[in-house]
């Protein structure tokens, strides 16, 4: 129940490693125009906490939407409403 501050080493050494150097990779994409340009940690945070939702609260999403990430429309709309809301919607 307070795992965090237990990990606080692996937090700010492993995982701290690993996120840097998706920061750097993403805002090398940012500076090539392939990724809108946005603070690259919040957007790290933002797909986490979306893909996290889903895996802990599918009961929940299950109970409101009446369907399942199994189901094949569910899936593509909601894997669409992710991509727009973390890439921002294609052109054109």
């Amino acid at each position: 129940m307070r795992g965090a501050p237990v990990l606080q080493d692996v937090l700010s050494g492993e995982l701290k490693v690993l996120v840097d150097r998706k920061v750097t990779l993403l805002r090398r994409w940012m500076e090539q125009g392939r990724l809108a340009r946005r603070d690259p940690h919040h957007l790290i945070f933002m797909i986490w906490a979306t893909t996290q939702h889903y895996a802990d609260f599918s009961t929940q999403v299950e109970a409101i939407t009446e369907r399942t990430l199994h189901h094949p429309g569910f899936f593509a709309a909601a894997r669409q409403s992710i991509l727009d809301a973390v890439l921002g919607p294609e052109p054109g």
